[in-house]
């Protein structure tokens, strides 16, 4: 289920209407979301954020935490540039027939074919795809708090081949995803960002699948020679076909996605 359902359609309208047509998108989720918004405002270019919440549906939690996360960041940005950058209203925007036909209708297939599965991987694809078409409208941009190493943890939805990958279906469609922690490694650096106290991990939502793919010692399971495989003939082909279909018909149902990803899968082989 997921936590909180979407915006309405009227306050869509009525928030598109009312952003600058060079916004841009926020993604909203935890504490490096948070600090990504917060580092593209120090070059003076941005000056119009959107913020947008993303639910999967293995994620639960409180939108209390939100709302008070995204007031905290409110704070934060008049202090720092007294009323020049504007913060939008929290928006909400999820699908969850996206998510599944992504991450669990054919896991076994998928599995079977690219010798491994985490839902990780294709889950982020799943909360960048979302806000594209909502870029599309205003300026084309969209930001996200990914990081390549976090402390020296690594995550195989956050590995370089994966970013690249991110940015590639993003490109496909015209908007450019901003990674502007990619190279942060130190968590410091994020607290230093931020500039209120926020552990990591914490005061977001939380999701059933989290270290899925680590054994104890939270380490790797995955052999990253297979993700390559299937981020170039599944994931972002797949992405660029279920964004077309989204653009065209936003209320797509999910057979309609299915027969999008049986069709792409029969293409490559696969099915």
């Amino acid at each position: 289920m997921i936590i909180r359902q979407n915006s309405s359609a009227d306050e869509w309208r009525q928030v598109i209407q009312q952003c600058p047509p060079d916004t841009v998108i926020g993604e909203f989720a935890g504490r490096d979301s948070v600090a990504a918004i917060l580092k593209v405002l120090e070059d003076g270019v941005i000056t119009s954020i959107l913020p947008v919440v993303t639910f999967a549906p293995v994620e639960y939690g409180s939108v209390e935490v939100l709302e008070a996360n995204v007031n905290l960041l409110r704070q934060q940005v008049m202090t720092r540039y007294q009323g020049k950058v504007s913060i939008g209203p929290l928006m909400y925007l999820s699908n969850q027939a996206l998510w599944q036909v992504l991450n669990s209708s054919f896991v076994a297939i998928l599995q079977q074919h690219f010798g491994f599965y985490t839902p990780c991987i294709g889950c982020h694809a799943y909360f960048h795809l979302m806000r594209m078409p909502l870029a599309k409208r205003l300026g084309g941009r969209v930001i996200s708090g990914e990081r390549e190493s976090h402390d020296g943890r690594l995550k195989a939805n956050q590995l370089s081949i994966c970013l690249d990958s991110y940015q590639r279906i993003m490109a496909h469609f015209g908007v450019d995803l901003l990674i502007p922690l990619r190279q942060v490694t130190n968590g410091k650096e994020i607290e230093a960002l931020i500039q209120w106290q926020w552990e990591e991990g914490k005061a977001q939502p939380q999701c059933l699948f989290s270290g899925n793919d680590r054994n104890k010692r939270g380490e790797s399971l995955i052999n990253e020679q297979l993700i390559p495989s299937y981020l170039e003939t599944f994931l972002e082909p797949v992405c660029q076909n279920l964004g077309h279909l989204l653009l065209e018909s936003p209320q797509a149902n999910l057979a309609e996605m299915k027969e999008v990803v049986i069709e792409r899968l029969t293409l490559e082989g696969i099915l």
